[in-house]
C-alpha cells in the first residue's frame, strides 16, 4: 500500500496489508526509523495509519483524526475534522489561520475566523499520548506489532517535525517516537503480568 493510498484507506484495507508480528525484522542498528527509512514494515505505527477507535464517547478513524480535532472545543469544528476524508486533510483543517497560504489554505480556522485553542502547547502531548493508548488498546493486532518491537527505539525521522519527530537537523525531540515506546512499554508489561498501567 502506497502512502497515497494509506492516506485514503479504511481500517479493513489496512489490516489486510499488516505484516505479522513474526516477519518484523528489526533494523541492525535497533532503530526503527518508521516515516522513512522504515516505513514499509513500520508504517503502521504512523498516526496516519487507519485504526478506529472510540475515545471521550466519539470514534475516530485515525489518531491524527482526533488529535487535530482537539484543538478546539467547537462542535462544528471537531465535526469537520472527524468526517475529513483523509488524516492529511483533518491536518490542514486544523492549520492555524496565520499560517502561510500553503499550510491554512484549507484552514478551518481561517475560513471561520476563529483560533485555536490557547493552551494547545501545553496539552497536545498528553492528548497523543491519550490517542496512542486507544489505538493499541483498542486494536489487538496492532498492539501485538507495537510490542514485536522489543526494545528497539522508535524514531519519527521526519526532517519536518521538530517536536514529534527528529526535524531538519535530525536532532528533533521525536516525542511521537517517545510516547509509541511509552505505550509499548505498557502493553508489554500487560502481557507479561506485571500491569504497569500508567
Amino acid at each position: 500500500m502506497s502512502t497515497r493510498e494509506m492516506r485514503s484507506a479504511s481500517p479493513a484495507d489496512a489490516a489486510a496489508v499488516l505484516p505479522s508480528a513474526a516477519k518484523l525484522v528489526i533494523p541492525d542498528d535497533n532503530r526503527i526509523l518508521y516515516y522513512g527509512r522504515d516505513r514499509v514494515l513500520f508504517r503502521f505505527l504512523s498516526h496516519f495509519w487507519p485504526a478506529a477507535f472510540v475515545l471521550d464517547n466519539e470514534s475516530w478513524p485515525t489518531v491524527e483524526h482526533f488529535y487535530q480535532a482537539q484543538k478546539s472545543d467547537d462542535p462544528d469544528y471537531r465535526a469537520a475534522v472527524r468526517a475529513a476524508v483523509s488524516p492529511g486533510l483533518a491536518k490542514r483543517l486544523a492549520a492555524r489561520p496565520q499560517a502561510p497560504r500553503r499550510i491554512s489554505r484549507d484552514s478551518w480556522f481561517k475560513r471561520n475566523g476563529k483560533e485555536p485553542r490557547a493552551d494547545w502547547h501545553e496539552v497536545k502531548l498528553t492528548i497523543m499520548r491519550r490517542a496512542d493508548r486507544a489505538k493499541y488498546d483498542q486494536n489487538p493486532p496492532l498492539a501485538a506489532l507495537l510490542v514485536a518491537t522489543g526494545t528497539a527505539e522508535l524514531v519519527e525521522d521526519s526532517p519536518a517535525e521538530p517536536f514529534w519527530g527528529t526535524g531538519p537537523d535530525g536532532l528533533g525531540l521525536n516525542w511521537s517516537g517517545r510516547v509509541l515506546m511509552e505505550v509499548r512499554d505498557v502493553l508489554h508489561a500487560r502481557s507479561t503480568g506485571t500491569n504497569r498501567d500508567d
